[in-house]
């Protein structure tokens, strides 16, 4: 099964929610802002989620699956959003978060590591719940 962001959203908000996050916003469907902001006792984390298809009642659902193009492009909106917000927000931790998927591994796979010289946390999350971190 392949994971839309809605629901990457919802399984990430309930793995931050174990590990002593406490979710401050989250936006789901085609709602504009950040997907999850999370606070704890340290600071604040915003994170930009993709899927790896749209939902089922998206007005731009056109294919399955998302392709390596479609993956990449995603990938770099997400990080144009976050550096947007890191600029904003300069004393906050920032993420980007995918489901954990083969299409998207080989489409992105070898580019999330540097995402940690943006000063960027990466997140696969998987279907059951578990999420690793890059």
């Amino acid at each position: 099964m392949k994971l839309t962001e809605d629901e990457t959203i919802k399984l990430l908000m309930q793995y931050l929610e174990s590990n002593n996050w406490k979710i401050e916003s989250h936006c789901l469907g085609q709602t504009r802002g950040c997907d999850i902001v999370a606070v704890n006792g340290k600071g604040k984390l915003y994170i930009e989620v993709k899927g790896a298809r749209a939902g089922n009642d998206s007005p731009t659902k056109r294919r399955e699956f998302f392709d390596s193009g479609q993956i990449k492009t995603h990938f770099g909106k997400a990080i144009v959003k976050i550096l947007d917000d890191k600029y904003k927000n300069p004393k906050s931790e920032f993420a980007i978060a995918h489901p954990n998927d083969s299409g998207i591994k080989k489409a992105i796979g070898n580019l999330t590591p540097y995402l940690k010289d943006l000063g960027i946390r990466h997140f696969w999350v998987s279907e059951n719940g578990s999420v690793e971190e890059d």
